[in-house]
C-alpha cells in the first residue's frame, strides 16, 4: 500500500525542537513579557497544546484511515474492472 502522507520520526522531532526553540527564544528576547507569565496562565497554554497537538494526531488518523479504505476500495475495482 502506498503511503500517502509519510511520517517520518526524524521530521517529527525537527519540527518540535525547531518549535520549542523559535518559541523560547522569543519569550526570552521579550523580557517585559516574561513578567506576565504566570502559573495559571503557563498551565492553560500547556493545555491548548496538548488538545492541539491530540486533535490533529486524531485527524491525521483518521484521514490515514479514509485514505487506506479509499486505496483499497479502487484497487479491488480496478481489478474486478480489468477482468
Amino acid at each position: 500500500m502506498q503511503d500517502f502522507m509519510p511520517h517520518h520520526s526524524h521530521t517529527a522531532i525537527f519540527t518540535t525542537v525547531s518549535g520549542v526553540v523559535g518559541g523560547v527564544g522569543k519569550a526570552v528576547t521579550a523580557k517585559p513579557l516574561l513578567l506576565a507569565i504566570t502559573l495559571p496562565g503557563l498551565t492553560t497554554v500547556v493545555l491548548y497544546a496538548a488538545a492541539s497537538a491530540t486533535a490533529g494526531y486524531v485527524v491525521k488518523k483518521v484521514l490515514d484511515n479514509l485514505s487506506a479504505k479509499l486505496n483499497k476500495y479502487f484497487k479491488e475495482n480496478c481489478k474486478s474492472g480489468n477482468e
